[in-house]
């Protein structure tokens, strides 16, 4: 996995190994990361899960890999496009 730190977010590139007639896959994903102040306290109602730690972003799905390595090659030259992340955890640059 390779990994950038992005306007508060870990922006992480991983591919997958084929399973059956599913061919290898490349992703993105981005993390939240934690303030250095600690973690906000909950409020009383709230349950604290309104919003995904992590979001996945599956890229180039209309390409068809050959081998997971190159599903890697690919993941890793989409995170090397991304230049922001918004607020809500959405890479810029996202490739199809």
């Amino acid at each position: 996995m390779a990994e950038k730190i992005i306007n508060g977010f870990s922006v992480v590139a991983y591919a997958t190994q084929p399973e059956g007639r599913t061919p290898p896959r490349a992703f993105l994903e981005t993390r939240r990361l934690e303030r250095k102040g600690g973690a906000t306290p909950v409020e009383e109602g709230q349950d604290g899960e309104s919003e995904p730690d992590n979001l996945a972003f599956e890229i180039f799905a209309s390409r068809r890999f050959r081998s997971t390595v190159e599903a890697m090659s690919a993941a890793r030259n989409a995170l090397d496009r991304v230049a922001g992340v918004d607020a809500d955890g959405v890479p810029d640059n996202l490739p199809e």
